[in-house]
Parts: structure tokens; C-alpha cells; sequence
């Protein structure tokens, strides 16, 4: 019998709405760092999980209307560049366990609620031990253009302290078979500061990134989540096991590498080559509007934060089977943001980037300068040597970068 009515976690994540963020709640097994809303076991029901969710994306114009696509008033066949999607996102969980057929079938929704561009960035999270080349030919021709691996770590005793279900030989061959199936636009996920990790581990996993011509890595230093296995293993306290010395010299040796290779530091945890970085992380960090479908997914519309109210694939499940369904049956409203609340969150979200807060956009999106509204903060910042002002934008230095929270701090 399958355990899917364990209570989730939540998960975590203007005004013209062209993102569209999917939550896929399965995995084979829990990793021992995960918090995410993710249910190991319950395959079984991911086609009904699947028509459900369509089912809310159908009803999603009734929800939101108006919302900058205008979902409600324009057919797909009239859509333009304007008002159709330009990214997609399969996270999860674990996306790559949906048959290909099952993403074409949610794109198809897509398509015809919102329309999406022919420019659309269109990625999937998957998982090295659950893809093979051939599964991976089938994601591509049902719509995937991107793929963002979750390989952490390319040696063995990394991952099996992480509690990931494959080994780095299938890590390994997951790139290759990427790469081979089409998809020259490529993520690998790597974590650092994990307990038992060596420096030359993490030079000997970006060294097969950058062999086989990875364009884009996401680098994430362990935090330890309360309620995960992992937090109870080292007390919820990493730095009795990884100092933040070393944590940070794991995060220099892969920054500076790949600076050195050509990538560009354009998010505090992603670095691409040029043309590579990722349009709907960016669209997070730009503070923009989004959709988002499937339990545990949040959004953000019409200056308002959302959750899904389900905490179970069941309880989803059955939501979207009821008739005369009401916007308040699926979602809980989480906050309603102020224009001062959403000046504070440009900035902070804005100095999480390599290009930093613009000046000319911040004045366009709230019609007054920045210096006006956070003066005293920016001279602050400044003072300390954590941010500098370029071409317009203020950004962070490279100590900005490694005191970040020092800047996020005075924007919260």
C-alpha cells in the first residue's frame, strides 16, 4: 500500500506573468538533507497526480484572470511573444520520474491555457538514476529544452553520505547520455561543505563538468534542515563537522576555476558561460510574477504570495476532482505585498545577481530613485566594502559576495 498521506513540507520559491514554475512531489527515496514537498513510494499515482494537475492549470484562468496574459481572453492560436510563456519549470522532487508523455501532456495544457513562445525556456530537474539516453531523446522531443542535473557530487562516499540513490558511475553517464541525447543546454547541481568532502573531491567533479563541456553549474554549500536525517546525524550543527573555512575555500576553488574557464558568477549559486544562464531563476531574482502548479508549489500574482493548501498527493488529488471547485479550495493565501515590502524585495533579490540592482530599473518599476528610498542603507554597504556602484547598478563585491547577508539584512 502506498504511504502517499504523510503531511508535506513546504516548498520553497510584475506584473505581466510569463513563468509557470511545475512541482512533481515523487522520488524514489527521500535524500537525507531533503526538506523539499516530495513523497517517496507513491509512483503509482502520478497519472492521476498528473490530470489533476492539469485540471488546475485549466482552471487557473478562472483563479487569476487578467493576469498580464490574459489567460482569460485571448486563445492560444492568438497568443504572441507578449503574452505567451518564456519559461517553464519542472522541479520537484523528482521531474525526470514523469514519462515523456506526461510532460508533453502538461505542455499541452500549457500551450492552450497560455500559449507558450517559440523561445520558451522549457527545463526539467532530473534525477542521474532515473534517466537512461534513450528517456532523455523523449523529454527533448516532448518539449524539454533544458535539463538541470542533480549530480551534487561525483565520488561515492559524497553521495552515499548525502543519501542519493545513484552512485557517481551513474552520474557520470547521465552527462554523457545528456549531451548525446541533445541537450547542449545543460545544469549540473554540486554541493559543498558535506562532511568527509575533500578539496580534491570537488576539484575532481568540476574537472568532468568542464571535460564534458557542462555550461552551467549550480553550487550549494549543505544546510542542515531541521527534520531531515541528516540534521539529526550532526546535530543540526554543520560547522562541528565542516568549518565555514572550509566551506568557503570549496566555494572560492570552484568560482575562481570556472572564472577562469570563461563562466560568468551571475548569481550568488549559479555560474554559466554566456548565453547560458537560467531565464526563469533569474525571472526569481528580478522579483518578477509566476504561476505555480502542483502541492507544495507557491506563487506569486497580482502582488500576492500563494500556497497550495493540500499537504498530501491524495488531498490534491481529490481537491481537483471536486465540482464547482473555488480558488480558496486549492490555494491559502500567504501575504499580500506592500510597495514598500516589494521595494525592499527588489533589492535584496536583485543583489543576489553578478549585475546587481540597476538604478534605471528599480526608478521604471516604482517611479523614484533608489538613493531616495535607501540611502542611508547603500552608504552603509558601501563603507563596509560589500557592494560598489557600476554602470548604473549597485552590486556586490567579491566580499559582498561571501557577507551577502549582511546586504539581505537590511532589506528584510
Amino acid at each position: 500500500m502506498e504511504n502517499c498521506n504523510r503531511p508535506a513540507g513546504a516548498f520553497s520559491g510584475e506584473t505581466l506573468s510569463k513563468s509557470v514554475y511545475i512541482h512533481i512531489p515523487f522520488c524514489v527515496r527521500k535524500c537525507a538533507y531533503c526538506d523539499f514537498t516530495s513523497f517517496p513510494g507513491c509512483e503509482g499515482r502520478i497519472g492521476e497526480y498528473v490530470d489533476a494537475l492539469c485540471e488546475e492549470i485549466q482552471l487557473s484562468k478562472n483563479f487569476f484572470p487578467g493576469n498580464g496574459n490574459l489567460v482569460d481572453v485571448v486563445p492560444a492560436s492568438e497568443k504572441t511573444s507578449d503574452t505567451a510563456l518564456s519559461t517553464i519549470y519542472f522541479g520537484g522532487g523528482t521531474p525526470s520520474l514523469l514519462s515523456p508523455e506526461m510532460v508533453e501532456k502538461i505542455l499541452e495544457k500549457l500551450r492552450d491555457v497560455f500559449g507558450i513562445s517559440d523561445a520558451c525556456e522549457i527545463t526539467l530537474e532530473a534525477n542521474p538514476g532515473t534517466i537512461d539516453e534513450e528517456k532523455l531523446r523523449a523529454f527533448k522531443n516532448a518539449g524539454v529544452n533544458r535539463l538541470s542535473l542533480g549530480i551534487q557530487s561525483l565520488c561515492d562516499p559524497v553521495l552515499k553520505t548525502l543519501g542519493r540513490i545513484h552512485d557517481s558511475e551513474a552520474g557520470k553517464k547521465a552527462i554523457l547520455a545528456s549531451k548525446s541525447a541533445g541537450f547542449s543546454n545543460l545544469s549540473c547541481d554540486m554541493m559543498l561543505g558535506i562532511p568527509g568532502q575533500t578539496m580534491e573531491d570537488v576539484r575532481s567533479t568540476l574537472q568532468f563538468f568542464l571535460e564534458n563541456k557542462v555550461p552551467h553549474v549550480s553550487l550549494y554549500s549543505l544546510i542542515l534542515e531541521e527534520g531531515t536525517p541528516m540534521f539529526e546525524t550532526y546535530q543540526g550543527d554543520i560547522e562541528k563537522f565542516v568549518s565555514q573555512e572550509q566551506d568557503r575555500a570549496m566555494y572560492h576553488e570552484v568560482v575562481n576555476t570556472l572564472k577562469e574557464q570563461g563562466f560568468f558568477h551571475y548569481e550568488i549559486s549559479n555560474m554559466s558561460l554566456p548565453g547560458y544562464e537560467s531565464r526563469h531563476n533569474l525571472m526569481y531574482w528580478r522579483a518578477e510574477e509566476y504561476y505555480a502548479f502542483g502541492l507544495g508549489a507557491h506563487y506569486y500574482l497580482q502582488g500576492e504570495r500563494g500556497t497550495h493548501k493540500a499537504e498530501t498527493v491524495d488531498e490534491y488529488i481529490a481537491t481537483l476532482r471536486k465540482e464547482d471547485i473555488r480558488k480558496e479550495d486549492i490555494y491559502e493565501v500567504e501575504e499580500r505585498i506592500s510597495e514598500e515590502d516589494q521595494k525592499k524585495e527588489f533589492m535584496m533579490l536583485g543583489f543576489r545577481t553578478g549585475s546587481g540592482v540597476k538604478e534605471q530599473d528599480f526608478e521604471k518599476r516604482f517611479g523614484v530613485k533608489m538613493e531616495s528610498e535607501f540611502a542611508e542603507e547603500i552608504r552603509r554597504e558601501q563603507k563596509a566594502g560589500l557592494i560598489e556602484h557600476i554602470d548604473g547598478s549597485y552590486r556586490l563585491t567579491d566580499k559582498g559576495f561571501d557577507l551577502a547577508n549582511q546586504v539581505f539584512s537590511d532589506y528584510i
